[in-house]
C-alpha cells in the first residue's frame, strides 16, 4: 500500500514538471523509490526532500518571471529566488529584484506558499487591521493594496503571495513598479 502512494506520489509530482531541473527532480523520485523498494528508508527519505527542494526552487523560479523588468531610465538587478531560506516563516518561496535610478531604490519582493505567512496575510486583508497599522488602502491595477507611511506597498495576491514595493525611491516610483508586476501570471501560478 504505502509503495502505491510513493509510486502515485511521484508521479503526480512529476507530471507537471517541464523546466531544465525535471530530470533531475525525476532522478530524485527514481532513486526514492528504488531506495524504498530495497527498504532503505533513509535514502528513500532523503531524496524525495531532494525532489521536493527541487520543485520548490522552480516555484521561486516561476515567482522571478512575474517580476517586471526595469522601467524606463531605470536598471533592473538580476532576480533572487529562493525555496530554502524561509524557515523562519514555515517554509515557502520567494524571489525578489531591485531596481536603481541614481540614489533611488526600489526593492520588490514575492514570498508564497508560507502556513505562517497565510495568517499574517489575513490580517492585512482586513481594512479595519490596516488602519491600525498606520496603513492607508487602495488598489493597483484592481488589486486591493496597503500603503504605509514611507510608502511601501503591500499586496496580498491569490490568498497565497505577499508582494512588498519598498525603497528609497518615491511613493509615485514604488506604485509605477507595483503596476508593472504582472499580477494575473502571480494569480495563476
Amino acid at each position: 500500500m504505502l509503495r502505491s502512494v510513493l509510486l502515485a506520489t511521484a508521479l503526480i509530482i512529476t507530471g507537471p514538471v517541464v523546466s531544465a531541473h525535471a530530470d533531475e527532480v525525476e532522478d530524485a523520485i527514481k532513486e526514492a523509490l528504488e531506495a524504498y523498494q530495497n527498504e532503505d528508508r533513509n535514502t528513500a527519505r532523503q531524496q524525495l526532500s531532494y525532489a521536493v527542494q527541487l520543485i520548490g526552487q522552480q516555484a521561486a523560479d516561476a515567482l522571478g518571471k512575474v517580476l517586471p523588468d526595469a522601467l524606463s531610465g531605470w536598471e533592473a538587478e538580476d532576480v533572487e529566488s529562493n525555496s530554502a531560506g524561509l524557515a523562519m516563516l514555515g517554509g515557502g518561496i520567494q524571489a525578489k529584484r531591485a531596481y536603481t535610478k541614481g540614489d533611488d531604490r526600489v526593492e520588490i519582493q514575492v514570498i508564497g506558499d508560507s502556513p505562517l505567512l497565510s495568517q499574517f496575510m489575513a490580517l492585512m486583508s482586513n481594512p479595519a487591521m490596516a488602519a491600525a497599522m498606520g496603513s492607508k488602502p487602495t488598489k493597483i491595477n484592481g488589486q486591493m493594496a496597503l500603503v504605509d507611511s514611507d510608502g511601501k506597498i503591500s499586496m496580498v495576491i491569490a490568498n497565497r503571495f505577499l508582494v512588498t514595493v519598498e525603497g528609497s525611491a518615491s511613493s509615485d516610483d514604488k506604485t509605477a513598479y507595483a503596476k508593472a508586476i504582472d499580477l494575473k501570471k502571480l494569480q495563476s501560478l
